[in-house]
């Protein structure tokens, strides 16, 4: 049996959230109630459309979701990511920027999409059907992880 990648990033996820946003219970509800519904908007309004509106909730006063995404999109550590976005006062109680960026580690690190540096970008790759098909079931299977993560532990 092989090493679930998918798991391994969703645990990552879950860590580096408990670990910088723990003592914030808003943000953690926030979390926990995208993990339980963008699976089912991937599942049927598409990845691309997903993360559109993903990035689309994640813009706020003087931060694009674009630019968020794409800074997600490159950051390499999460809890380091996340910690600076709380520092600067980015992530709010609805949690959209932060589901985002576990969005953004999946498609660079399950789906190995290495060649996209900006959201922008990363949609128009998506935009190949046969491509999207691909990325979707790799980052499906990432967000049922972080869906089932997120409910067994942050609490209602």
């Amino acid at each position: 049996m092989q090493r679930s990648e998918s798991l391994d990033l969703a645990i990552r996820c879950i860590e580096a959230l408990k670990r910088v946003f723990g003592d914030r219970k808003q943000v953690l509800d926030g979390f926990r109630t995208r993990a339980r519904h963008v699976p089912s908007s991937i599942y049927y309004s598409g990845l691309t459309y997903t993360i559109a509106y993903v990035a689309s909730k994640a813009s706020k006063d003087g931060y694009s979701g674009v630019d968020l995404m794409t800074q997600a999109l490159t950051e390499l550590d999460l809890g380091a990511l996340f910690e600076e976005w709380k520092r600067k006062g980015i992530a709010e109680r609805e949690a959209y920027e932060l589901y985002g960026a576990c969005l953004m580690r999946a498609i660079r690190e399950v789906a190995k999409l290495d060649g996209v540096n900006d959201l922008i970008s990363l949609l128009k790759v998506l935009n190949d059907p046969g491509r999207q098909v691909i990325v979707t079931n790799k980052v499906l299977e990432f967000a049922e992880w972080l869906k089932r993560l997120a409910e067994a532990s942050i609490p209602r």
